[in-house]
């Protein structure tokens, strides 16, 4: 009965976060589909009143008719949006395989090989998620700068790597710990090297977890702003949050910068949706 009387309270205040997490995107979405002149109406509207896709046909270098039937010329940071968006998709992509070749076999030995020091290794790439970006972004923008790597997809792809290979260390050497070690071993009984239990036996077994990690490091380099902005913001190596920033910043409506915006969502989401149930494999949390 105690139970029972607690299940309208916990659906309230489900309810409550669900509406609190979903209004923006609800929000920004809904201004996406408005004219300028709608988006600026009194009192606000709530919905569109006279949906459009114009914004989105603009961004891509479209015209459109506006509400009136006047032509609505392309949005001018269109171009680089779009070069955004592509500059993300690569970026991300080969951050997500740089963090499994990297951080799977470093969780590997953490997880299941006991030797010295193994404790304050794990600890010291832990605490390297612990620093401030604004701490070391200028050695940094000074280092890349030397080498030649300022305003590059390689460069941003490195220090990408510094958030998603510890962190992705750090989940996946839980994971690897609590896979059954009778399996592993009787691989090795029956000839195969450590190497090829690891490839043959155990990345197998751990496959939801590496479809994880592999998304929480797509994501963590989509997301990406402070360490992108500083080294490709104004480059053709730009990313999409540098890119949709500068909307801000330039001659923009708030109806062209949320369509961008939602442009820049769905990958994420979309990704997020399809792999829901492997995320729910593993306790995803960031150590810091």
């Amino acid at each position: 009965m105690r139970t029972t009387g607690k299940r309208p309270v916990t659906m309230l205040l489900a309810a409550i976060l669900a509406v609190w997490t979903l209004m923006p995107i609800y929000w920004i979405l809904n201004m996406s589909f408005m004219h300028n002149r709608e988006l600026i109406a009194v009192p606000t509207h709530v919905y569109p009143h006279q949906p459009t896709l114009s914004n989105y046909v603009r961004l891509f270098g479209g015209t459109a008719a506006g509400p009136t039937g006047e032509k609505l010329l392309p949005i001018g940071q269109g171009p680089q949006i779009r070069q955004g968006l592509v500059n993300s998709l690569v970026v991300a992509a080969w951050t997500s395989l740089a963090t499994l070749l990297i951080a799977l076999p470093a969780a590997y030995c953490f997880g299941r090989l006991d030797f010295r020091g193994k404790t304050p290794l794990l600890f010291a790439i832990i605490a390297s998620r612990s620093y401030p970006p604004l701490a070391v972004m200028i050695p940094f923008y000074a280092f890349f700068q030397a080498v030649g790597l300022h305003g590059t997809r390689t460069g941003l792809v490195i220090i990408n790597l510094t958030a998603t290979v510890p962190t992705v260390v750090w989940i996946m050497s839980g994971y690897f710990g609590s896979l059954p070690a009778t399996l592993e071993r009787a691989a090795r009984i029956d000839g195969l090297t450590r190497l090829q239990a690891f490839t043959r036996v155990i990345l197998p077994l751990a496959r939801p977890g590496v479809v994880a990690g592999a998304l929480l490091s797509f994501l963590m380099s989509w997301n990406e702003f402070a360490f992108a902005w500083v080294l490709t913001a104004g480059s053709k190596a730009v990313t999409f949050p540098p890119a949709l920033s500068t909307m801000f910043f330039q001659i923009s409506w708030p109806a062209e910068m949320a369509a961008a915006s939602v442009i820049g969502l769905l990958p994420a989401a979309l990704l997020g949706y399809l792999f829901q149930k492997r995320m729910q494999t593993l306790n995803i949390v960031d150590p810091l």
